[in-house]
């Protein structure tokens, strides 16, 4: 008697039978061509990313080669004090004028706010004083720690994120973030917390502060501090540019509008 077990299948059928035998392993390969496919594209991704050093020696480059060839400026910046329901409190309004390497002087146009106002003054002279102690608070391996955070978009522009690790306790310095357009190497946005409170009031203090080309200078144009203030509350302290004439552009007079 003949088993039909052992009888010779059609060719057909032979085939599917070999196809159906190799069914999960056609579901494998896929899925391991994926997973090599994502690890080379992880590499490249890698291989083309720079070093965190390389960033910070180039946006370092960067910020000095912008300080060398600053221009005589003048700036219109409002300055306004928030509490918690966005209600202002106080402003000062001021012409500051700059002219190279070092010399900053400003005149307020209109101020309003008592106790409020005065913290808003106290800050402006701040801001003159700083002028001659960039090189205490500038980003620069002098004063920072640096390691790469990734990546984020800012302004449509493709930025890298340096987490920034103070290497002193100075008020000056910020514990946080530097976002640096990976084409330019320009500071486009800073943000984090004083290593150190600038006053026994101020609890949880927030900065965050943006950067743009005005006229051809390299400058502030936004600043924004929420603190806790024992107390009292959420307060928020807020500086924008109005206006900006360099002095390119004064001798076309031409002004430049936020």
């Amino acid at each position: 008697m003949i088993e039909l077990s052992s009888l010779p299948l059609p060719l057909k059928m032979r085939q599917n039978k070999r196809v159906k035998a190799l069914g999960p392993f056609l579901f494998l390969i896929p899925a391991w061509l994926v997973c090599m496919t994502a690890a080379v594209a992880l590499a490249q991704a890698d291989e083309q990313r720079p070093s965190v050093n390389l960033i910070v020696a180039r946006m370092t480059a960067v910020l000095q080669q912008s300080r060398n060839g600053q221009r005589a400026f003048t700036v219109r910046r409002d300055y306004q004090l928030f509490d918690k329901k966005w209600e202002s409190k106080a402003q000062v309004v001021a012409r500051i004028s700059f002219t190279p390497p070092d010399q900053l002087r400003y005149e307020v146009e209109k101020s309003r706010g008592g106790i409020g106002e005065k913290i808003l003054r106290d800050m402006l002279d701040r801001e003159m004083e700083a002028l001659h102690e960039v090189s205490r608070r500038e980003l620069s391996t002098r004063n920072y720690d640096f390691e790469l955070a990734g990546e984020e978009t800012v302004d449509g522009r493709r930025c890298h994120v340096l987490a920034l690790y103070p290497k002193r306790e100075e008020r000056d310095l910020i514990r946080g973030r530097a976002l640096v357009d990976a084409e330019t190497y320009r500071l486009l946005r800073l943000e984090g917390t004083p290593v150190k409170s600038p006053s026994w009031w101020i609890r949880d203090l927030q900065i965050t502060m943006r950067f743009a080309d005005v006229d051809g200078t390299w400058m502030r144009t936004l600043m924004q501090a929420v603190a806790n203030v024992r107390f009292k509350g959420r307060y928020v302290v807020e500086s924008r540019n109005l206006e900006s004439r360099s002095e390119s552009a004064a001798a076309s007079a031409g002004t430049r509008e936020f």
